[in-house]
């Protein structure tokens, strides 16, 4: 009896390695890097792809381990339509992989504000915000040379959900100015922030020349 070619071994475990590149790629994206749960969609994907996927993986190992006696005709045929199914849960399994949170940082941030002095435009960012490796963080960059920096603080309450305005002319908060030079106050406390944004309340003594931001309230 006439046992699979091992040049068509070859070629199926071609399809077999795209599939569980694209089932790991997808687990990887739809977790965040494993800092987050799949929502409701990506588990919906995982059981439409992911199962059929190894299923079809498993057969088809055990069909070359095997040899698949006596391989002709029929088994051609249905070993390529195989092949094809894995190539295409691939496709979708790709196609569905979301690679913010993990190849780089889901940055989710209010309006670019200008400070009353007309020195620091600023924003607040929101990083990763639905994972346990999230951050926040005071982006700030200087009118008259242009410099950037980022100064991390902790505005949101409990990592809870949070809401956003529309438009340009909503905050998470208020920079503004002290006596003091390169001194500011940033606070979550002013335009109803706290209720209309889900924000912790807080106010933060921001020093703009050491980069640092210390709690005040």
């Amino acid at each position: 009896m006439s046992k699979m070619p091992v040049w068509f071994k070859i070629i199926w475990m071609v399809p077999i390695f795209v599939n569980i590149a694209a089932l790991i790629w997808f687990v990887l994206g739809s977790t965040g890097g494993f800092q987050r749960q799949q929502d409701l969609i990506e588990t919906v994907i995982l059981m439409v792809c992911g199962i059929p996927s190894i299923i079809i993986v498993l057969i088809s190992l055990t069909y070359i381990w095997q040899g698949w006696a006596p391989f002709s005709g029929t088994k051609y045929i249905v070993s390529v339509l195989l092949m094809v199914s894995l190539l295409f849960f691939s496709y979708h399994l790709v196609g569905a992989t979301s690679t913010r949170g993990w190849l780089y940082d889901d940055v989710r941030s209010d309006p670019m504000r200008l400070t009353s002095d007309q020195k620091y435009e600023y924003r607040i960012d929101l990083i990763n915000p639905f994972q346990r490796n999230s951050r926040e963080q005071l982006h700030l960059k200087d009118v008259s040379s242009g410099m950037e920096m980022n100064i991390p603080i902790v505005i949101r309450k409990n990592r809870e959900p949070y809401l956003s305005g529309s438009g340009d002319d909503w905050a998470w908060a208020i920079l503004k100015p002290t006596k003091v030079p390169y001194q500011y106050k940033l606070s979550t406390l002013e335009q109803d922030n706290v209720e209309d944004y889900n924000m912790d309340s807080r106010i933060y003594l921001i020093d703009v020349e050491a980069g640092t931001a210390q709690i005040v309230k």
